[in-house]
């Protein structure tokens, strides 16, 4: 397929959402990192109370602020959330004078206040999404792939310190419609790869920590930055999605729309075999841009032209829906996206048997395999497993296996071993 035909797919994609007026939530973004579903996790870890220890030491403060929350919402329509995420994560080979060892920090707050028809499919409502990152004295997990091990598929992903500002603005938007409406749309400071190629079950926040594992940056994605994004809902189990956007976006500012380069893409969600009423999208991703203005790399794009294909499949591998299975692969062309090729296998498991019996925990193994552009191939083995280690207190133990890293072809083999606190508010 040459660019120019993508181009016209996605812009005809979104002249149909632009027809119906837009489409929302499930279809515009399942990524638990999206601001939206950031503030329903919020609401419902908020209920869910069982854990390993059954007193948490912020026990006290979650219930002031759930108190706090409820009476804002419930007295000019505005909902929030704070979600704060730290990472420990150790490698077994690095690179002399660096570092082996890394602590890195994430904290995210939101914000939507509901001012247009509140409770009706038309809803109106604004976004605001503070993201803050920090590192801790020594190099951040997502360095230390890098930096260490000469990873390029990264072993924590996100985990790397803003400079300044430490705290950006990474969403602000405004969002109209719903599913019940039949459409949906954002027009705002938009995050391209938190809407694209998304699983409700990647994040790393929640779940795998690598940017192979979570991420599709087989796609050049623009970074945060001024954008629309569009879906129509034919039916309950298809959505249309377009999406355009500045890609000379940074995330710290809100980028140079007026020089003309733009990140297009057009998406088709589809159930195909679904087993309960939570089954997730398969998703087909053409996408094309322009480049950056000075050809330098920004988030997922190179800074050349060109485009690519991404397709992920997912799958519901029993009749409960506890067991979820995806696939996806992703292949850009013309050296425009970090990840020429991507490949990868995910597998998850809510609520497994074990000893405690514990709700709310989660088993999860993958398989990534990416060739980064200009370079060779490299593999990534993850294990995880998530449980409530206080109420509302989330401990993740991780493994990884890095398998000829593409930055270091002496070097054969590595490991990295992680521990994830999160909670939210």
């Amino acid at each position: 397929m040459k660019p120019s035909l993508v181009v016209i797919i996605a812009l005809g994609s979104l002249s149909i959402a632009l027809a119906s007026t837009g489409s929302l939530a499930s279809g515009l973004s399942d990524d638990p990192e999206d601001p939206q579903n950031l503030l329903v996790e919020n609401e419902t870890r908020g209920g869910q109370r069982e854990s390993l220890f059954p007193a948490s030491p912020l026990g006290w403060f979650h219930d002031f602020v759930d108190r706090g929350e409820k009476s804002l919402y419930d007295a000019v329509g505005l909902d929030v959330g704070f979600t704060v995420a730290q990472l420990y994560q150790w490698v077994s080979e690095s690179e002399p004078h660096v570092d082996s060892w890394g602590v890195g920090t994430n904290a995210d707050f939101i914000a939507r206040w509901d001012l247009f028809a509140r409770d009706e499919p038309h809803q109106g409502k604004l976004f605001v999404h503070l993201q803050g990152r920090w590192d801790h004295g020594t190099l951040a997990p997502e360095e230390l792939g890098t930096a260490a091990l000469g990873s390029v598929i990264q072993t924590g992903n996100s985990y790397a310190p803003y400079e300044s500002p430490e705290v950006i603005v990474r969403n602000l938007y405004w969002q109209m419609g719903s599913p019940e409406a039949g459409w949906a749309f954002r027009i705002g400071k938009i995050t391209p790869d938190a809407t694209l190629a998304t699983s409700a079950h990647l994040s790393t926040a929640t779940t795998f920590l690598t940017a192979a594992g979570i991420g599709s940056f087989g796609i050049g994605h623009a970074d945060s930055g001024i954008g629309f994004v569009g879906a129509w809902y034919p039916s309950d189990r298809v959505t249309l999605v377009g999406l355009v956007s500045d890609a000379n976006a940074d995330r710290s500012d809100f980028g140079d729309i007026d020089e003309g380069d733009f990140f297009k893409a057009v998406q088709l969600n589809v159930k195909l075999w679904p087993r309960t009423e939570k089954a997730g999208y398969s998703k087909m991703t053409f996408w094309h841009t322009d480049g950056t203005k000075n050809r330098t790399a920004a988030n997922g794009n190179t800074g050349q032209e060109g485009w690519g294909v991404f397709l992920k499949h997912e799958q519901e591998l029993t009749d409960d829906g506890r067991a979820i299975g995806i696939l996806k692969v992703g292949r850009s062309f013309e050296n425009s996206a970090i990840y020429k090729q991507l490949a990868g296998v995910s597998f998850l498991l809510y609520d497994p048997p074990g000893p405690f019996g514990l709700q709310n925990d989660l088993l999860g193994a993958a398989f990534n395999w990416a060739q980064p552009t200009g370079l060779g191939s490299e593999y990534n083995v993850e294990l995880f497993y998530r449980f409530p280690l206080f109420p509302l207190v989330d401990m993740t133990l991780s493994y990884q296996s890095i398998i000829k890293p593409a930055l270091d072809r002496d070097n054969g083999h590595a490991s990295a071993l992680s521990v994830r606190v999160r909670t939210t508010f």
